[in-house]
């Protein structure tokens, strides 16, 4: 009988993890402090969501009420007030620490690694993201699930088996939970995940075939919510702000919707005229509820109002992108476009690493080029983890557009999500370039060997998949330090 004695691990070997794991507490610790500053924030809409959360848990008004079921359900467990507070900073500490962990296994162990968990919990800790935790409101608790969300699809595009599946569509449940508009980042991922599944076809039956389970999953999660979002007509009120200021206020699209069956077109111009004219404000023409004037276009507003929008941004697919584009804005009651409006001076808490981790846009832009670049230059572009995130940054733009575009009013707070999807996603690829460039040189000094050898024998010049088939590793990482096989994805199983 042989003895396998399993080497301890020398203590040096355990700085690195010992650090990483300090600055997770660390982290932990500002969110829930963070959180705790002061009394919980009450909105108009934190109403609602107490609202619902009063009702029984088996009901139809809890599941069909007039808000998403996931924050009344943390409102119903953890009540309203300190317990609620330290409930959402303690799930966002889990959250982004499992999204940290989870981009740190794409990197070699050590410092490497550390660094790399260590941006993701620094741009947890950037207002926007974090501030949430002090309010009655969905953000909290939509932030986490974003962190779940990528960190679902990073494991699940390294090696995809049914027990990941599951993991990312219970994610995706829980995102699809918080907010309306955020069911159809779900189903947008779905439809991915099934062109993808269908381009596997010929290459793995099995991957094939998993990742068309996880399609069908994240398309009945993307359904589920929404049927209760139909039967609870809980977006009429959505639509209506979007009539008040970005159709009413305009002739020729008033025209183009009582053409659509829009009544009253006489009295709508007439009140649009009536309107004030302020400067850099979007004009908002609303009709009094209780004038029996305007009932015929409210009741066909709650009935067809929704149907016709939905037509009208099919055939002006140019002003999808270019109304959010409109100086001033149009929508109302949205601090134009300051965030901070959310997060009260008084007892609040900002972090220091704000400024750096959600910087301004032409910042912003410039990441994403340094992202690009670095992806080219270290090749890191050609592992399945980086793509991955890269559709999920890009989807997160289809998702502020479908926020933006989804109510007329408090358009900073309702696409900050998509937003926070983006730069989440830039981070992270800028993030992963940064370190497969310290290890560019000897992956490429590994390939040209690996190559010389074969063109000695004759042998065209081989791709980078044959590279990864011939050469696998146990667990790859992205950037590569292991010659010139580095997949960054496990090997299938």
């Amino acid at each position: 009988m042989t003895l396998h004695l399993r080497t301890a691990a020398s203590p040096r070997s355990l700085v690195a993890p010992a650090t990483a794991l300090a600055g997770w507490v660390a982290f932990a610790w500002y969110l829930i402090a963070q959180a705790r500053a002061g009394p919980v924030i009450i909105w108009n809409d934190s109403r609602a969501y107490a609202e619902v959360a009063s009702k029984p848990l088996w009901s139809t008004a809890f599941w069909q009420g007039r808000r998403p079921p996931l924050t009344p359900l943390v409102i119903k467990v953890f009540g309203s007030s300190g317990g609620l507070l330290v409930a959402q900073g303690a799930v966002a500490a889990v959250a982004w620490g499992v999204l940290g962990w989870t981009v740190g296994r794409l990197v070699p162990p050590g410092w490497r690694r550390v660094f790399a968990i260590w941006v993701i919990l620094a741009f947890a800790t950037a207002l926007p993201v974090a501030m949430w935790n002090r309010s009655l409101l969905s953000e909290s608790m939509s932030m986490s699930a974003l962190a779940l969300l990528f960190a679902g699809f990073i494991w699940t595009a390294r090696r995809i088996t049914w027990p990941r599946v599951a993991a990312t569509t219970a994610a995706c449940l829980c995102f699809a939970a918080t907010r309306d508009s955020q069911v159809w980042t779900v189903v947008v991922l779905g439809v991915i995940a099934g062109i993808y599944a269908l381009a596997q076809v010929r290459k793995s039956r099995a991957v094939s075939i998993r990742a068309g389970g996880l399609a069908v999953c994240l398309l009945v999660v993307g359904i589920v919510p929404e049927w209760g979002t139909l039967a609870s007509h809980r977006t009429t009120q959505d639509v209506a702000d979007v009539f008040y200021v970005r159709v009413l206020p305009f002739p020729d699209r008033v025209a183009w919707f009582a053409a659509h069956g829009m009544p009253e077109r006489q009295q709508i111009e007439k009140l649009a005229s009536t309107a004030p004219d302020q400067r850099d404000v979007a004009p908002v023409v609303a009709f009094p509820p209780d004038d029996p004037a305007f009932k015929p276009l409210e009741r066909w507003i709650v009935d067809h109002g929704a149907s016709a929008y939905l037509l009208w941004l099919a055939t002006h697919p140019w002003y999808v992108v270019s109304e959010p584009l409109q100086r001033p804005e149009r929508s109302y009651n949205f601090g134009h476009g300051d965030l901070t409006i959310y997060a009260p001076a008084v007892h609040r808490m900002e972090s220091p690493l704000t400024s750096v981790m959600w910087p301004p846009l032409l910042a912003f832009l410039l990441m994403s080029a340094l992202a690009i670049y670095l992806a080219t230059l270290t090749e890191v572009w050609t592992e399945r983890p980086w793509r991955v995130v890269t559709v999920l940054t890009l989807v997160g733009i289809v998702a502020m557009l479908i926020a933006w575009h989804g109510d007329g009013q408090e358009v900073t707070r309702h696409t900050v999500e998509g937003a926070a999807e983006v730069r989440l996603g830039v981070w992270i690829l800028v993030t992963l370039g940064l370190i497969g460039l310290t290890d560019v040189d000897r992956r490429r000094t590994g390939r040209d060997a690996w190559w010389a050898g074969r063109r000695d024998h004759g042998a065209v010049s081989p791709t980078h998949q044959e590279l990864s088939q011939r050469q696998p590793s146990p667990e790859g990482w992205v950037g590569g330090t292991r010659g010139p096989a580095a997949p960054g994805v496990e090997t299938p199983g």
